[in-house]
């Protein structure tokens, strides 16, 4: 990029002229002066911050580019002001105040913190504690509740902070939940096959905003060594020619769709609206690093080039200056030494491992130890699939599993996956419902659709363990759920079908946006239907905004003759929502969960499961 602008090759120089115009990438530009709060929805100084974020990055690249240390001055300036300053980001919106200014943030951090900047190594380190401890809090459980741009706006922001703090797990947790996560952010969530994205039928911004943060996830992952680009047959290229195309005047199909949150329903795709400068990045990844053909994205690049300014904070813009390039290997540009990421999911069948590949393309070795990981052994070599399904497990026992590199330089961080389920637990499917179950050496996941609620007729998807007497079932709830109208908790059933407990945890209805949630314990004693024995609701810190924010504990004691309900929000001390007689005979306790949407399901994680006597 130097080079080019230094000998005005086009059409970088052209793109560089472009952002040397704008205000933001001026060495004179002058801050508005950094505020310990800011906030969206209600906003808090927010606009600042992403000025200053726009003018710490494009000055950053000024720097890099034209070598005048006087632009460096000016982006420590505004990194150092805020990382000295800010102490909490608020507001409805917190993870987009977050995600799209922290982003470019973070950027220029890593430029200015890699070069002769002049950057202290102290105010660099401070930089990374705020965004470990300011930015990172808001995004750590993504935005599962929300249109899918917010969850890829905090994925990437994730990415960014694992880089720059050398943080694996972060990174690969980041990568996981793009791959496998539950939001609408999730590739195959936000992206359907034929292109169509999960914000298509709401408007073209939002939906090339949410394509735009994907891509930037991407980037960041191919500089590690990694090939998001490639996921699921190169999704991301099909959703934005998809997107292209439909922008540029061309037909594309388009099918109502309802998202993983029950909570936004399109019946047609939405009115055409202006480009957004982020087909630079994407047609010259596939088109010219890798050879695949882009041609709608080559055509949206083409009308906007060179490309200028994103909107407000959005993206990182530019995309003419940033990243176009020559024809050239795919590897090129990649990590000599690549990180390597992996996913495991058990089934009946045997376990699933998901390798994400490296950019270079290169053949890696899938490794299998006990839980203990203390003797690793070869399962696979040579292997460049993405998949690979390991039938030799043994169901009920757990499994680690890591991939390597053939020169053993770079292994990825162990997962841990079981076959089936744990010894005494069985899956119950009353209502034929579309789901699942797995164990993951922490947690039980519970995966459900199911349109009604228990208490109106609805089904439940259930596993269960044979309760001894005076047993008591204890669990966690995970709060990143994605479905606004899920219903998840506990049950106790005894030996007739018709005597059932449960501890049901769920939103009001007709409140989806912001409901009120509440923890109810419902009894059946025979064919007439649910009682409500008792309810009590959810608040703060569980219930933020309408939404699960944090942990919850629910727990269900049982007696010879009552068994009692509660909830706690810290294991310790609990609160008792009703008792009930305890139902007669046999009795088995569990997990479950249902989505409440139909023929959508949801993923409910339980953890620190235990059921003692």
């Amino acid at each position: 990029m130097r080079q080019a602008v230094a000998s005005k090759s086009q059409p970088i120089y052209a793109g560089f002229e472009v952002m040397q115009k704008h205000p933001a990438s001026s060495k004179t530009y002058k801050s508005a002066g950094a505020s310990a709060e800011i906030g969206r929805n209600p906003n808090i100084r927010f606009q600042f911050f992403d000025q200053d974020a726009n003018a710490a990055y494009q000055c950053a690249l000024m720097w890099c580019i034209t070598g005048d240390l006087a632009f460096a001055a000016t982006a420590i300036s505004i990194l150092n002001d805020w990382s000295a300053t800010l102490k909490k980001i608020s507001g409805l919106d917190a993870i987009l105040c977050a995600s799209l200014g922290g982003f470019k943030m973070a950027n220029a951090a890593e430029l200015l913190r890699h070069t002769a900047s002049g950057w202290e190594r102290a105010d660099a380190a401070r930089f990374g504690d705020l965004l470990t401890q300011v930015f990172y809090p808001v995004i750590a459980n993504f935005a599962a509740f929300a249109n899918g741009n917010w969850d890829t706006a905090a994925i990437k922001l994730m990415l960014a902070i694992a880089v720059y703090t050398d943080d694996r797990s972060m990174f690969d947790r980041a990568v996981t939940y793009y791959l496998h996560g539950c939001g609408d952010g999730r590739l195959e969530h936000y992206i359907y096959a034929t292109g169509q994205c999960q914000e298509s039928g709401r408007d073209q911004q939002h939906t090339q905003l949410g394509i735009a943060h994907m891509g930037d996830a991407c980037e960041i992952a191919w500089r590690q060594g990694l090939d998001l680009y490639g996921a699921v047959d190169n999704r991301l290229l099909v959703g934005f020619e998809y997107t292209a195309k439909y922008g540029l005047g061309g037909d594309v199909p388009f099918t109502p769709d309802v998202d993983r949150t029950g909570k936004y329903r399109h019946a047609v795709n939405s009115e055409r609206s202006a480009l957004r400068a982020v087909y630079e990045q994407i047609y010259n990844h596939y088109s010219r690093r890798r050879g695949i053909a882009a041609p709608w994205t080559e055509k949206a690049a083409e009308k906007l080039r060179p490309e200028g300014a994103p909107f407000q904070a959005d993206a990182t813009g530019y995309g003419t200056l940033l990243y176009t390039r020559p024809e050239r290997s795919a590897s090129a540009d990649a990590s000599p030494t690549p990180l390597t990421v992996l996913y495991a999911q058990g089934n009946a069948d045997g376990i699933m491992l998901d390798v994400v590949p490296l950019a270079s393309g290169a053949a890696v070795v899938l490794e299998r130890a006990d839980a203990a990981q203390d003797r690793w052994a070869p399962l696979a070599t040579g292997l460049t699939a993405r998949t690979y399904l390991d039938r030799t497990a043994e169901p009920g026992r757990l499994y680690s599993y890591r991939v390597t590199l053939p020169s053993r330089h770079s292994a990825s961080l162990p997962v841990v996956g079981m076959r089936g389920l744990p010894a005494g637990w069985h899956a119950r499917n009353d209502g034929r419902l579309n789901a699942s179950a797995s164990f993951d050496g922490t947690a039980f996941i519970l995966t459900a659709d199911g349109a009604l609620p228990p208490d109106k007729g609805g089904a439940i998807f259930s596993i269960e363990h044979p309760a001894p007497p005076g047993a008591t079932l204890t669990a966690k709830l995970n709060p990143l759920v994605a479905s606004g109208f899920v219903g998840l908790g506990l049950v106790l059933r005894g030996a007739s079908p018709a005597a059932e407990i449960l501890l049901h945890i769920s939103p009001k209805a007709g409140m989806p946006e912001h409901p009120a949630w509440s923890a109810s314990l419902f009894e059946r004693t025979g064919a007439a239907g649910m009682k409500l024995a008792g309810q009590a609701p959810l608040v703060s810190p569980t219930i933020e905004n309408g939404r699960l924010a944090d942990p919850l504990w629910m727990r269900l004691k049982t007696g010879p003759d009552e068994t009692h309900a509660s909830i706690s929000v810290n294991a310790t001390d609990w609160t008792e929502i009703a008792k009930a007689p305890t139902p007669a005979g046999a009795l088995t306790l569990g997990l479950y969960a249902h989505s409440g949407i139909e023929s959508v399901t949801t993923e409910v994680r339980f953890e620190e499961v235990t059921l003692v006597s």
